[in-house]
């Protein structure tokens, strides 16, 4: 047996194996600014508002937390960025009511399925595209000084697309 070849890239192999049974996703959203109507799901990846049946329940379960949201159904990522480039996918399908970023008068030709948000924090870019397309909506830019935290505003569902993890391998030795 050639133990280099194939105790050698063990762990390596496994992972291969492993990495499209576990999902890995670029953001996950912070529980403790979610806006009283909004209900996040376990995995913090997905966030959908409250039905009416649902409110008085779900608000009074509620902690109250000085960083919550109480003026717009708006919840933060876990984690804010000041330096470097970001990348997540949002699947906007079942929400006819979001927003990605501050608001604007920009206003969308066709219904997304998906938007893709690209932060590059150095330059001063926030894009937001189109990737089923690979359609450019807009950027804005700006010199950030501070912590940019993502936030999603929704009175439907919206979920974060986990990653797709991609390894090339040279298999010519």
């Amino acid at each position: 047996m050639d133990q280099a070849k194939h105790l050698g890239n063990l762990s390596f192999n496994i992972w291969s194996k492993m990495k499209d049974m576990v999902p890995y996703s670029p953001l996950i959203l912070d529980p403790n600014t979610a806006h009283p109507l909004l209900i996040l799901s376990e995995d913090l990846t997905s966030v959908r508002g409250v039905e009416e049946e649902e409110e008085e329940e779900e608000e009074e379960e509620l902690p109250d937390n000085p960083e919550r949201f109480d003026g717009h159904p708006l919840v933060l990522g876990s984690e804010g960025f000041n330096s470097g480039t970001h990348s997540w996918e949002v699947q906007v399908t079942d929400s006819t009511v979001w927003a990605l970023a501050p608001p604007t008068d920009l206003s969308l030709k066709k219904e997304l399925q998906r938007v893709r948000v690209d932060l590059d924090w150095n330059r001063g870019k926030l894009s937001f595209s189109d990737p089923d397309t690979n359609t450019h909506i807009h950027t804005f830019t700006h010199t950030f000084t501070e912590r940019m935290f993502p936030y999603i505003i929704t009175l439907g569902e919206v979920q974060i697309l986990p990653l797709k993890v991609c390894v090339t391998v040279d298999q010519s030795r």
